[in-house]
């Protein structure tokens, strides 16, 4: 890959949000619906955005394509999204899942630099682990990404130690970015975020 310019940036929006009661592309942190806010970080890194989902995502002016294969989870979400840069010529993809509300450009344009040359990139979250739901994929992923659709594990950090992603230093921006990691999974997380956001200062 080459630059953020060559990647599509695509927002996973088709979660059905168990944990948090229902779907959570439309559920609004600071005023803004999640996706929208996956949106506008994208779009400061890529010139070409496409949100994922299979489900209405009434919030968002930009194209929605389904999945291909249903029921995959954030997998089969990327599958698509591969599928997507590859028609329109692309070298990768730029993954956010819309539960990261917080998360800055900063830290997704230096993932998307950083995936020249890689199959794959990642950065390090606080404390430890990998974010493989803020991450650059190559389209070359795409046959592992089937692979791993074929099996039991379908897990996206599964996939990522398949295709040998590199992990980048622990979250470069973090540390002015408050929140940038935090999934939303529940409504507690949620308020969690707003507190985040609140101390960032807004936004």
């Amino acid at each position: 890959m080459s630059s953020p310019s060559r990647l599509l940036g695509a927002v996973l929006a088709g979660g059905a949000g168990r944990r948090f009661g229902g779907p959570k592309a439309g559920v609004e942190v600071g005023g803004v619906p999640m996706v929208r806010r996956a949106v506008a970080a994208l779009t400061a890194v890529c010139s070409e955005v496409v949100v994922v989902s299979s489900r209405p995502v009434p919030v968002t002016e930009r194209p929605v394509i389904p999945d291909v294969t249903d029921g995959a989870g954030p997998l089969g979400g990327l599958e698509a999204a591969l599928l997507e840069a590859g028609r329109r010529g692309l070298e990768g993809v730029l993954l956010l899942a819309c539960d990261l509300p917080l998360m800055v450009p900063a830290i997704l344009e230096r993932v998307a630099l950083a995936a020249r040359g890689r199959t794959a990139v990642a950065p390090g979250r606080p404390g430890g682990g990998v974010e493989p739901l803020c991450a650059a994929y190559a389209v070359g992923c795409l046959d592992a990404v089937r692979r791993r659709l074929a099996s039991d594990d379908r897990s996206l950090h599964a996939l990522f130690g398949d295709v040998g992603g590199a992990v980048l230093p622990e979250a470069a921006g973090a540390e002015w970015a408050p929140g940038a990691f935090l999934n939303v999974n529940t409504p507690s997380d949620r308020h969690r975020a707003e507190v985040a956001l609140d101390e960032r200062g807004g936004g």
